[in-house]
């Protein structure tokens, strides 16, 4: 009897703790709007901050904080939140717009490597879909290929076995390339992570020691790829080519 009425009072009181959890965060997030509309970006970040202590993440959330970075001069912090906001609101105008004005800040100015066409039209797709989007494509157009199947068996019009397939095809082709770049997408998702330098200035090392030899310099807000760990040094690489050594301290993960 005992446990029931635990059990209850769990199923009763979680969904008020919920509730009063998220209208603390609400409030903490329009006071830091208050505090950001003021000037008072420090503290506006503290109060952003606060939110995400709280293990909420949100994507207007990580937008506004990067807002008040940028404004307190902070241009690592502001890009690593404008990168964060961009894995929700991935098609926002104003956080692309953003996004662009706060990397020609940058320091470093980085070559983007070069594409071939084929190449080119599976990044663009690549990057005009999130993966939810990309799996619900897949999965429409493979029960229109199924019911293109099933359809040839109970409709023998002639005509009519001309479109079906004709849709068939096209549907096949779409399908089969949607589901390549879901593929592609699922796998970078699991394996490669993205981090932002941000230390003013650091030399990149061409092995993980301070023994080695400085090879290039690196500047708050660079974007890099994270290829290898080996703790207190990881192995970054850069949109040029260039690779080299750093120590964790220097930058943070998307």
């Amino acid at each position: 009897m005992k446990k029931i009425l635990l059990l209850l009072l769990f199923v009763v009181l979680a969904p008020i703790s919920i509730y009063a959890k998220n209208y603390n965060a609400v409030e903490l997030f329009k006071e830091g709007n208050e505090k950001y509309k003021k000037g008072k970006y420090t503290d506006a970040i503290k109060f952003y901050e606060s939110i995400l202590n709280k293990n909420i993440k949100n994507g207007y959330l990580y937008y506004n904080l990067g807002n008040a970075y940028f404004k307190a001069n902070n241009l690592g912090r502001s890009v690593l939140n404008y990168e964060r906001a961009k894995i929700y609101l991935w098609s926002d105008p104003d956080l692309t717009f953003n996004i662009k004005f706060v990397n020609s800040r940058i320091v470093d100015k980085m070559q983007e490597q070069q594409y071939n066409p084929f190449t080119k039209i599976v990044l663009y797709f690549y990057n005009l879909f999130k993966i939810n989007s990309l799996f619900l494509l897949s999965y429409l157009l493979f029960l229109i290929l199924i019911c293109s199947l099933i359809s040839k068996w109970f409709y023998k019009n002639y005509s009519f076995q001309i479109i079906n397939r004709k849709v068939f095809n096209y549907a096949g082709i779409i399908f089969f390339f949607l589901a390549f770049i879901l593929i592609i997408k699922v796998s970078r998702v699991r394996s490669i992570e993205y981090a932002v330098i941000l230390t003013p200035e650091i030399q990149v090392k061409s092995g993980p020691s301070e023994d080695y030899t400085d090879i290039f310099i690196l500047h708050e807000g660079t974007k890099i790829k994270i290829r290898k760990e080996t703790s207190p040094w990881i192995l970054i690489s850069l949109p040029n080519g260039f690779s080299g050594w750093i120590k964790r301290n220097n930058l943070e993960k998307i």
